[in-house]
């Protein structure tokens, strides 16, 4: 089994759950196995949640603008609360948007930290608004179809022929016994999130795969659309990142198996193209603004043109108070 902690997460493990699309739990004192979603259960699991909801309606909940609806007129929940909402979203969508310009590492970080601040603003206000709102037709329909796939996802062998329980037996499951598969589940499915997906393909023991995972079939046996999800972002990473490192040879060693700083990094070398002149014949450059740690990140030599005398030559002997500022921040 996997530990879903997300700082010890067995990466060969993973990978090996993720070619068999299932995963390995101990229920009930025996083995069985967990089926990963494919494409086809996500339809299924739809027609299954309008069902759901139906039933939710007929039974008098609320929907959830309904619920929103009440709680604007009693005034615990108004629209100028929404509006926090969604001014940390724009906030968010314009920090991102801004990050993709930056070159600097001090400058990304500090993106970075603002992006993770907003995250969790935006994680705690709509947590705040869910609670208030209390159950609804969509919250309903969301657990009872989660909880019935869960159940419907588990099986005796580890060939997916036969499933733990039949319908019937599903359909007579105590809230208790169902509330244990989840859990189960969870703590084994939880860490299939796309970072640790990305993660194994960054993982030295991928690599011997990496030059094959342009064909599908070179990785799997099975048709695309009889893949699991995971597998299919499986095969979309593996093949981003070979083309990452096929184009970017100097990212730093530090950072190679950081699947969010290497797009950092990628962003970064793309936006300092635009700023780099002067080439010499050992691949040096000037980056204005840039400092040692910058040029590190970058994988780019430091060059005399980036020294405050430097500057000073570049501009005659003089320099105002505005080169002056340019050049010390540099």
């Amino acid at each position: 089994m996997i530990s879903t902690t997300q700082s010890n997460v067995n990466f060969r493990h993973l990978f090996k759950d993720l070619v068999f699309g299932w995963s390995e739990i101990r229920y009930r004192g025996e083995s069985a196995y967990l089926k990963h979603l494919s494409v086809f259960d996500q339809v299924d699991i739809e027609e299954v949640r309008n069902s759901f909801y139906s039933s939710a309606q007929k039974r008098g909940l609320p929907t959830r603008g309904d619920a929103l609806k009440r709680l604007n007129d009693e005034g615990v929940w108004t629209t100028h609360d929404d509006s926090k909402i969604k001014e940390q979203e724009d906030y968010l969508s314009r920090a991102r948007n801004t990050k993709k310009e930056l070159f600097l590492k001090k400058e990304i970080d500090a993106a970075n930290a603002e992006i993770n601040e907003a995250q969790k603003k935006i994680l705690q206000l709509e947590g705040q608004r869910e609670e208030l709102m209390g159950q609804t037709c969509e919250k309903y329909a969301d657990s009872r179809v989660s909880d019935h796939y869960i159940v419907k996802s588990l099986y005796r062998n580890l060939n997916l022929t036969e499933t733990y329980y039949r319908q019937e037996e599903v359909d007579k499951m105590t809230r208790n016994e169902m509330t244990e598969i989840v859990r189960l589940y969870n703590y084994s499915y939880g860490v299939f999130d796309d970072n640790n997906i990305q993660k194994v393909v960054l993982q030295d023991f991928f690599q011997p795969y990496m030059p094959f995972c342009e064909n599908v079939n070179n990785m799997f046996s099975k048709p695309l659309f009889e893949l699991s999800i995971n597998q299919v972002k499986l095969v979309i990473y593996a093949r981003m990142f070979k083309n990452i490192f096929e184009n970017y040879s100097r990212i730093p060693d530090r950072i190679k198996t950081n699947p969010e700083k290497i797009i950092d990094y990628v962003n970064a070398q793309e936006k300092a193209k635009d700023r780099l002149k002067n080439f010499d014949k050992d691949g040096a450059s000037t980056l204005v603004g840039a400092k040692k740690e910058d040029y590190e990140y970058l994988g780019i030599a430091q060059t005399e043109e980036n020294t405050l005398s430097a500057r000073l030559k570049e501009k005659g002997g003089k320099m105002n108070m505005k080169d002056l500022m340019t050049a010390l921040k540099g």
